[in-house]
């Protein structure tokens, strides 16, 4: 029975991630970011460190809401450049994608202004 189990817990996290990057690959995120490094936005894992860290409990709805919804300014290396609003992407994509971002936190690399 035990064996079963972690057998489905292995198999939700891999279907899990296979959302994600379907999600992420159709809507072309990676053009400007990356998962543990920077290009021209900031890391997956450093989104998701920073978020836990400032946003707490409500990390998860501000990542939503940003992607959604666009966002400017809110990492000091990245100030001059926005991310275009996603809204054609369902509460269900934007809940995954979300999560997704959050469990690559323990990828980011302190070395940058808030992230610590």
């Amino acid at each position: 029975m035990k064996k079963i189990f972690i057998t489905t817990l292995l198999l939700s996290g891999v279907l899990f991630a296979q959302s994600a990057q379907k999600i992420i690959n159709e809507n072309g995120c990676l053009a400007c970011h990356a998962v543990a490094s920077k290009k021209a936005a900031p890391a997956f894992a450093g989104i998701g460190k920073r978020n836990k860290r400032f946003e707490g409990s409500n990390a998860k709805v501000t990542i939503m809401n940003s992607i959604k919804n666009g966002s400017q300014g809110k990492y000091p290396m990245f100030a001059n450049s926005a991310m275009p609003p996603f809204g054609n992407l369902s509460q269900k994509d934007l809940s995954i994608l979300a999560d997704y971002i959050l469990a690559q936190s323990s990828k980011a690399q302190c070395k940058g202004r808030g992230l610590r």
